[in-house]
């Protein structure tokens, strides 16, 4: 070995321990910072002996990558949903519950049962009459929670549409910044944004990657629509009136068919919106519908109607959407609004017997007789009785689906994050050893350096 290409070897190797104290000291600067992967140099030895950098390369396990951001999408879609249908179910409680509409009917059935016996007795009346507005209040209270539930998910369907939309133009930007000549040190922190773009948006929607030689991460649907190919962004667009979820020309909507998203807080949202959250008010619909119908059945006033109406108009199936927000004691009946109670027990017909108690039994036979209308998918053969009480018990059962699911993504998707945190997480033990070993290789190049330079001294003052 000649001292030239000594000088060199050392040279080179005090180069490269600089680069790896460099790369190891950041690693220990950011090991609490979120979404840093550790680095590492990967060394080339020339064929003369020096050592120069092959790369810096990001400690990155593929398959883990895939797994967390697969299960971070399945964990936001279900708990977008668990919370989306408990916000509502709060207002609905339980069947027990003195404000649930289970109660308020049951409440109305005591109270003609006290009617009965007491069939002119006006008090007795104006319990029936405010037993009839409490169960209308129940009902168009709920559906007014329904309809802010509703409202909530359409405004954090257009922030996450927006806040995607901005992730993936950041992301083909930095396609386009990442495919320039760079140094080895910044491309790899473009990677770890790169990185990070994507699992932001997998919280989104389920995704699949392609990074090709240069570097560039191409973003698609699971089910293959394309979201970003290199630097060209194919924007998410939202449609109120439609429900619909588009990427470019293609539908994402779930249900949609083949390319419908089925994960991320965006699926959540708009199978809320388009799906569970419309079933809850055809059910509550439903149960309006069988309150004006089976009273109209039972107790039909002089001009038709029962006791409770349809904004004042008797029920008509083709207006059954949105009764729960219309449904109305009859304005006859209520003396708030000039009627008179004493109609329970006439019908509003003459010449009925103060003590005639038909038409207040036919009321509270209502409760026992199968609903004939359609009830939001409940089931057929129910009671009037039994309806409200199945209402709460479907709805929230649906509530403890949704969140059951949610506690098993998140168990699933804790246990998966761990694993790659942990993998490319940085120790700093490590690193600090990391660092003696650098350091050691450093003196040594050093050292060469010097008996060298000492040699060469030696040699020029022997001639």
């Amino acid at each position: 070995m000649t001292l030239t290409s000594a000088l060199n070897i050392a040279s080179s190797g005090l180069a490269i321990a600089g680069l790896q104290t460099e790369v190891t000291s950041r690693n220990i600067a950011n090991a609490d910072r979120p979404g840093f992967t550790r680095r590492t140099v990967a060394t080339v030895t020339t064929a003369t002996g020096q050592v120069r950098v092959g790369s810096v390369e990001r400690s990155v396990d593929a398959m883990l990558v895939r797994l967390e951001r697969a299960g971070r999408s399945r964990l936001f879609a279900a708990t977008t949903r668990a919370e989306g249908i408990a916000t509502y179910t709060a207002h609905l409680g339980q069947p027990k519950d003195g404000f649930s509409p289970a109660a308020m009917v049951e409440k109305l059935q005591t109270s003609l049962v006290t009617l009965s016996a007491l069939p002119s007795q006006e008090a007795a009346q104006l319990q029936v009459v405010s037993s009839a507005k409490d169960v209308v209040r129940t009902l168009v209270g709920l559906t007014k929670a329904l309809g802010t539930v509703t409202r909530e998910v359409e405004l954090n369907l257009r922030y996450d549409v927006v806040a995607a939309n901005e992730a993936m133009q950041e992301l083909a930007a930095l396609n386009r910044k990442v495919s320039t000549p760079m140094d080895a040190l910044t491309k790899v922190e473009i990677a770890d944004r790169m990185s990070g773009l994507v699992d932001t948006l997998s919280e989104y929607m389920e995704i699949q990657t392609v990074t090709n030689a240069a570097g560039m991460v191409s973003v698609y649907t699971a089910a293959g629509a394309e979201l970003v190919v290199r630097d060209q962004v194919f924007d998410l667009a939202y449609d109120p009136a439609t429900g619909r979820l588009t990427a470019g020309a293609l539908d994402l909507t779930p249900g949609s068919g083949g390319r419908g998203i089925d994960g991320g807080s965006l699926a959540g949202l708009l199978d809320l919106r388009n799906t569970m959250l419309p079933a809850f008010s055809d059910q509550l619909d439903g149960l309006a519908a069988a309150l004006i119908r089976g009273f109209e059945l039972a107790n039909p006033m002089t001009d038709g109607r029962g006791l409770f109406t349809d904004a004042g108009a008797p029920y008509s199936p083709l207006r059954q959407r949105g009764l729960a927000a219309r449904i109305a004691v009859n304005d006859a009946i209520d003396p708030d609004t000039g009627g008179s109670p004493a109609w329970l027990q006439s019908g509003g017909a003459t010449g009925v017997a103060p003590g005639d108690r038909s038409r207040i039994d036919a009321m509270f036979a209502a409760f026992s007789q199968v609903v004939t209308v359609p009830t939001g998918g409940l089931g057929t053969g129910l009671t009037l009785a039994a309806l409200a009480p199945a209402l709460i018990g479907g709805q929230q059962a649906a509530r403890a689906n949704a969140e059951a699911t949610a506690e098993t993504e998140r168990a699933a998707s804790e246990t998966v994050t761990a694993a790659r945190t942990n993998f490319e997480g940085v120790s700093i033990d490590d690193e600090m050893q990391k660092l003696l070993l650098v350091q050691q290789s450093y003196a040594a190049n050093a050292k060469v350096l010097t008996t060298v330079s000492n040699m060469l001294d030696t040699l020029l003052a022997a001639v």
